[in-house]
Formats: C-alpha cells, structure tokens, sequence
C-alpha cells in the first residue's frame, strides 16, 4: 500500500528495527536483569548488615555512598570490632545520606544538560536511534532549547492524537497514583509497568525511541505516544491538560 518516500521510509525503519530488537532482548535479560540483580542483592545486605550497625536507616541507603566510601565505611565496621570502640559511621553517615537525598529528589525535578563535551554531528548508530531515540534532529533541539515552552517535541512512536489530564511518574512506586484516563508523563518506561497502560490515554516520555518499551507496549494498546522528548516530566506538570500528537511527535501543554 506504500509507494515512493513513504516506503522506502518504512523499509529503512524496519531494517533498523530487524537489526536491534535481538540485541535489546538479549541486553535486557544478560545485563539489566540478572547480572544487575546479583549485584543489587549482595549490596543490599552489606548495606543491612551496616544498617544493623547503626550506619544508615535502611539497607538501600549504601546506595548514596561511592565505591571508596563503601570501602572507608567497611573499615571503620572492622577497625571499630577489632580495636573494641565505637565506630564512627554511625555519627556520620545518617546526616550525610539525608543531605544527599535532599539532593537526588531537586535534581529530579529538572532534566540533566543534553550533553556533556562536543556531541557528534550526526548519528547514525542504529541502537541509540531506535532504543533511545536520540537523533542528530533531537541532540540539537535539546542543545538549542524549545522556542515554545508550551509545545515538546520527540518522536512519533505511536499513533494517534488525545487530550487529557498528565500525571508525572518517576519510579515504580508512584504508579498507583495513575487514574483513569490520565496521560502517563516519566522519565522513561520498564516492562513493570506494563498493567498501568490498560488505564491511560497516551504516554509521554524523556527519552526512549521505536523501539523502546513505551514505544512498544502503546503501539500494542493502540495508544498515542510521543518519546525522547528530553524534559517532559520536569517541564509537564500533574494535573495540566496535553495534547498528544503520536502520529507527529507534539505534545502541547493546553491552557
């Protein structure tokens, strides 16, 4: 049914997406789920075992510290058992991990410098296209900034065009916030949220491209959505109105 421009657009997109999709499954099993979660296990209890000790208030909390402060507060358990005395951790790590959440949850509220050093002039990497959805178009309009602060733009990942109410998402924990009908706005999308789309009307996300999971699921649902828009959850707010356009990649914050 596809003719000219059109199809030769169509069959590029597909090659890409044939070329990727092996590579992302594989990625997302080998690296983000089960190297990943041998990692995340072990560091948790370390961190209750320092957390038993008085160190922090939860295990999670040796999350905020690098990897010579693991090492210093591994020291101080040691050298407090061996010597007999006190450690230390427990005057001074409760008041410095509070001060650094206070930290990580201000600069939630404002999306990260587009980029760091000179980005390549063009892109052509097809993984950071159709996963990401970072562009040579999209690296220079987030360098450049929007002209209209009431109109985002990403790529049109999922047909369609909805007006609704937003509802900012930044993590797992928040999704029972999500009402009927809302439009979902987050950072990015994971396979656990996959129940919450039976509920909204479109999804709008800071980054992610074709062939990414809020690409894929909202094209399953037959919803509208629009990513690597770059700043949508700080720009968006809860509760404005939006205007998603999946087939054209706008979305406009209405009055």
């Amino acid at each position: 049914m596809l003719t000219g421009d059109a199809r030769a657009a169509f069959e590029g997109k597909l090659g890409l997406a044939r070329t990727v999709f092996p590579y992302v499954e594989n990625h997302n099993f080998y690296i983000e789920h089960w190297s990943m979660s041998v990692f995340w296990r072990k560091m948790r209890e370390l961190g209750r075992v320092l957390q038993e000790a008085g160190f922090w208030k939860q295990p999670d909390d040796i999350f905020y510290l690098d990897r010579q402060e693991v090492r210093d507060a591994l020291f101080d358990y040691g050298n407090a058992w061996a010597v007999g005395t006190d450690a230390i951790g427990p005057i001074h790590w409760p008041p410095e991990i509070e001060r650094r959440r206070k930290i990580i949850a201000a600069l939630a509220t404002q999306p990260p410098q587009p980029a760091l050093n000179a980005p390549p002039e063009v892109i052509t990497e097809p993984f950071t296209i159709m996963l990401w959805g970072i562009t040579t178009e999209s690296v220079a309009r987030w360098l450049n900034g929007a002209s209209d602060k009431l109109k985002l733009t990403g790529m049109a990942a999922s047909p369609g065009r909805v007006e609704g109410r937003a509802r900012v998402i930044r993590s797992a924990e928040e999704l029972d916030q999500i009402k009927e009908g809302e439009i979902l706005v987050a950072p990015v999308t994971a396979p656990s949220w996959a129940p919450v789309f039976g509920k909204i009307r479109a999804t709008v996300t800071d980054i992610g491209g074709m062939m990414s999971h809020a690409a894929i699921v909202c094209r399953e649902y037959g919803l509208p959505a629009v990513t690597g828009t770059g700043s949508a959850s700080s720009s968006i707010k809860t509760g404005q109105m939006l205007r998603v356009d999946g087939s054209t990649g706008e979305v406009t914050i209405l009055p």
